[in-house]
């Protein structure tokens, strides 16, 4: 009030006047910016912590704040709302008491779905609460639990090559120096810290405090189900540190972002925020979160990364104390950044002189935890790299030389077919496929030669540890290819009932207007496609030991 009234009073006034006589445009503009501004303030208020009752032993258990996950909103005019799983079954309960019936009455479901209905979640004791969640948990003035965020210091460094420590303060840094393996016990190929062996290529490119902070794996608590363990912050404070259950890891434009948003509606399943955090693929190099951009800064810090997140207070509505197990908290979470799976660009900053990239994501992630579970979706190579030409150019990921068309397309694609065939004469096909220059095209053709990069993943992970799926038997069937993730992943199935109601509600649509697409592909670009395809689809098939995945493209 003292600023307005001292700094905006006249000449405010003549400015607003200003604009709403001479820019009526900007007028529309600023209110539009206030707007939003308040709903992304309404919206953190809402989301910033959860409440657990404290008061009255003797009283019911009250939830002060709604612990059902977000629901997914289709990309359309016409937005739907679907009930969480917590809410569809009390609605149940409400409809059977209302007919006088009795879940006994039902016929029993056909599909094997009703084992959801049997894990039911509790209210947490006060002090398993205090013991497992350490100083993450605290009490307000009414004496409720809260689940603090915690304090990130933003302090950026430009990345300019060398190791170099920011200095100690309080909270957690959010930025942190480079791996240093002089700091290790190292031999000739590997560092050693934490019971855990990791080569030396990954230590040079990942947050010093990846491996030095990470505990040995026996060290993960028996009281999850998910990877968490105990840790101190700079402050020397107990907190709550937890990884990924599992990782989506792609490909682009292959229906991930459809599996994200059922599988985030699960009750046992915890996005740790948003899709694609982008931590493994970038974050950790130093580079932002946007494609095509070389490291800049220093990378992110491993233990904020593994505090951070909405992940603790969904893992604390998961309680459920069962005899014949010393897990309490069942829940899981996810991490889901389709680019991970081919997104080591700019590798050649950290290993010069190397022909091929040493390590990838999949080896760090092994190292950080080798009983991950991963989940990948295929899709017909040439559709893919329709889909994603049309998407990067419309939101202007690559410069694009608008409309797209069949032609400009097929032109494209052929540059990029040549660009490779020059790059093997003096290359090798898996080096290539990293090659960062390879990656600046708008076709994407790299990230359609699926077999090199499932190949890295066979190496540090058994094959029963990675979900493969095929886009289109996905869309053809959401519920039965649901239901294998679910199955994969050791969860209960959806209600069929309730999958029918999400998937009505939630009809897979184009965000795209009709001039951002290609309406169809010339027949020689298919060709060359196919062509291109071949040996690799080959070794695809090979490796994953079924012909389905030609997609039919030599019948």
């Amino acid at each position: 009030h003292y600023y307005i009234t001292n700094n905006l009073s006249a000449p405010g006034v003549r400015w607003l006047v200003y604009l709403m006589i001479r820019r009526p445009r900007n007028v529309v503009i600023l209110v539009l910016v206030l707007l939003a501004g308040f709903h992304l303030i309404l919206f953190v208020s809402q989301n910033y912590r959860l409440t657990i009752s404290t008061g009255d032993q003797q009283a019911s258990p009250k939830w002060e704040d709604n612990l059902s996950f977000p629901t997914f909103t289709a990309h359309d005019d016409n937005e739907h709302t679907v009930q969480t799983l917590t809410e569809y079954e009390q609605e149940a309960v409400t409809r059977d008491k209302v007919s006088g019936t009795s879940p006994e009455d039902k016929e029993e479901e056909e599909e094997p779905s009703s084992d959801y209905h049997e894990h039911k979640f509790e209210r947490p004791p006060d002090n398993t609460v205090e013991e497992v969640f350490g100083s993450d948990i605290i009490k307000d003035e009414n004496s409720n639990y809260l689940i603090q965020k915690p304090y990130l210091k933003k302090g950026v460094n430009p990345y300019d090559g060398r190791p170099e420590l920011l200095p100690r303060s309080e909270g957690i840094n959010k930025y942190t120096a480079f791996g240093n393996p002089d700091k290790l016990y190292c031999d000739a190929e590997y560092c050693y810290a934490n019971e855990r062996k990791i080569k030396k290529e990954i230590i040079k490119e990942t947050p010093e405090d990846m491996f030095t902070f990470l505990p040995p794996q026996k060290q993960f608590m028996k009281e999850f189900r998910n990877p968490c363990w105990k840790g101190k912050d700079l402050l020397g404070e107990d907190k709550l540190f937890c990884i990924p259950y599992f990782y989506i890891i792609g490909f682009t434009k292959c229906g991930t972002t459809d599996l994200f948003a059922i599988l985030k509606n699960h009750t046992h399943v915890s996005s740790r925020s948003g899709k694609e955090t982008h931590y493994f693929d970038r974050l950790r190099r130093g580079r932002i979160i946007r494609m095509n951009r070389k490291p800049t800064r220093l990378p992110v810090s491993f233990l904020s990364w593994t505090n951070g997140g909405k992940f603790r207070q969904n893992l604390l509505s998961t309680y459920r104390k069962d005899n014949d197990s010393d897990v309490l908290f069942h829940g899981i979470t996810m991490d889901a950044t389709p680019s991970a799976v081919w997104d080591n660009e700019f590798w050649e900053v950290f290993h010069p002189g190397y022909r091929e990239p040493p390590v990838t994501n999949p080896d760090v992630i092994a190292t950080i935890n080798p009983d991950t579970r991963i989940i990948l979706s295929l899709r017909n190579p040439i559709s893919r790299m329709q889909s994603a030409y049309q998407f990067f150019c419309a939101f202007r990921v690559y410069a694009c030389d608008k409309p797209v068309t069949p032609e400009k397309f097929h032109n494209l694609v052929g540059e990029a077919v040549e660009m490779f065939r020059d790059c093997r004469k003096t290359n090798t096909d898996r080096g290539c496929v990293y090659n960062t220059e390879s990656h600046q095209l708008a076709t994407h053709l790299y990230a359609s030669i699926y077999s090199v990069y499932v190949a890295d993943w066979l190496k540090v992970f058994p094959r029963e540890q990675i979900h493969v799926m095929m886009f289109e038997e996905h869309i053809s069937d959401e519920i039965a290819s649901i239901n294998g993730v679910c199955d994969f992943l050791g969860i209960s199935r959806f209600p069929v009932d309730y999958m029918k109601t999400y998937l009505e509600q939630h009809k897979v649509r184009n965000s795209l207007r009709d001039s951002a697409r290609i309406p169809y592909i010339l027949p020689e670009t298919k060709n060359l496609l196919k062509d291109f395809f071949k040996p690799f689809l080959d070794d695809l098939v090979e490796m994953l030991g079924d012909k389905k995945w030609y997609w039919k493209l030599y019948e």
